[in-house]
């Protein structure tokens, strides 16, 4: 004990003050910068695995605290992704030709618009017409050939973009059905359109609650959907989703997000399908949702093991804590090193020095790294 004391003893020994002073905030720094570097980061990352948050990379941290608006998938995001076949309107043939026609043309197809249309049928037990040659337009429909006569199955735009003739009653009657949330497939037979199928997917019953505690957190949601504006709209209101962009494929939803970033904000992407897969591979940081793709998890910069859009909101709110920590800690190093400086000017400007009064930077130094660990440690949310 003698030999330390000896040791930080500066009676008349300026040069010892100062390498003591030095010393201290060396140590003080190299704390501070374990704790801000690998330690608070190393924290943030345990606390959002936590509540069911995965991040790959930690530099996603700073973005999510950034975040300020999320792009969301309609189907199996917003709601379950379970369509269900409600009502058949035929014009022209039979309901049981028309469901026939198109569960043939969908046969086959990795969509859940398609596996409901095709379940229907086989529910019904209805023969299906051979069908060839079913080429798949992501985002818009489906075209094929039934003895060398083509069908044509989608949205109206798809099939007005065959010059194929939709009857206004038809017409009126599918966009008032679309508003009250069906979704609207048409189904063509050459250049002319033999009627429409409904279906319904249900709103998620959670979706409310997060898209409001989104909002909480300073997080807009847009949809973007392959969806008719109508039907977008009708999962909107009761949503109360911010902004809609409907009828786009996987490069319009792409192009919607490049767009939405270039005011300089951090735009995120949500979402479970390879659907959603331009709009993922665009954005700046990107979230699968539980049960979502493997490829879409590949893709993902964050895991959400819920099916809550909410665990978002949460992530957020996780990274602005740590961020509040990083900030102070900034300060109590700041405030640490003008001390330990300023009470060696103290020091030196005395009349003669006191034997023991390099324990007044030590002391500081001291004091500072208590703070410091205080505000690091325990990170909690």
């Amino acid at each position: 004990m003698e030999y330390i004391l000896a040791c930080i003893s500066i009676e008349d020994n300026p040069t010892r003050l100062c390498l003591i002073a030095a010393v201290v905030i060396l140590l003080f720094n190299c704390l501070w910068a374990f704790l801000d570097r690998l330690l608070l980061p190393w924290q943030t990352k345990r606390l959002l695995k936590k509540w069911k948050i995965e991040v790959k990379n930690l530099r996603v941290l700073p973005l999510l605290t950034q975040l300020k608006e999320l792009a969301v998938n309609l189907s199996g995001t917003i709601s379950y992704g379970a369509p269900a076949v409600t009502d058949i309107f035929p014009n022209g043939i039979s309901s049981a030709r028309l469901l026939a026609l198109a569960a043939a043309i969908e046969k086959g197809i990795d969509h859940p618009v398609a596996e409901a249309i095709v379940e229907e049928a086989c529910v019904r037990g209805l023969a299906l017409p051979d069908v060839s040659a079913s080429n798949p337009v992501p985002g818009k429909g489906v075209e094929a050939l039934m003895n060398r006569q083509s069908l044509s199955l989608g949205s109206a735009a798809f099939l007005q973009e065959q010059n194929i003739d939709i009857p206004a009653e038809l017409f009126t009657k599918a966009d008032q059905l679309a508003y009250k949330g069906q979704i609207i497939v048409f189904v063509a037979i050459g250049k002319f359109c033999r009627g429409f199928i409904t279906l319904h997917d249900k709103l998620k019953r959670s979706v409310p609650g997060d898209i409001s505690f989104l909002r909480e957190m300073g997080i807009k949601t847009t949809i973007l959907t392959g969806a008719n504006r109508s039907t977008a709209k009708s999962y909107s209101r009761p949503s109360t989703i911010d902004q809609i962009r409907s009828e786009l494929d996987s490069m319009g939803k792409a192009k919607e997000l490049l767009l939405m970033q270039t005011g300089g904000q951090v735009i995120g992407a949500a979402g479970r399908t390879m659907k959603f897969e331009g709009a993922i591979k665009s954005a700046q940081l990107s979230f699968a949702l539980e049960y979502a793709d493997e490829a879409v998890k590949t893709m993902a910069d964050v895991l959400i093991h819920t099916n809550s859009l909410g665990t978002i909101a949460t992530a957020k709110g996780i990274c602005r804590v740590a961020e509040g920590k990083k900030k102070t800690g900034r300060l109590i190093c700041i405030a640490c090193n003008l001390l330990v400086i300023l009470s060696v000017v103290f020091l030196l400007n005395l009349a003669s020095l006191p034997a023991y009064g390099s324990l007044l930077p030590i002391l500081l130094g001291v004091f500072a790294a208590i703070l410091l660990i205080m505000n690091q440690i325990p990170l909690q949310y």
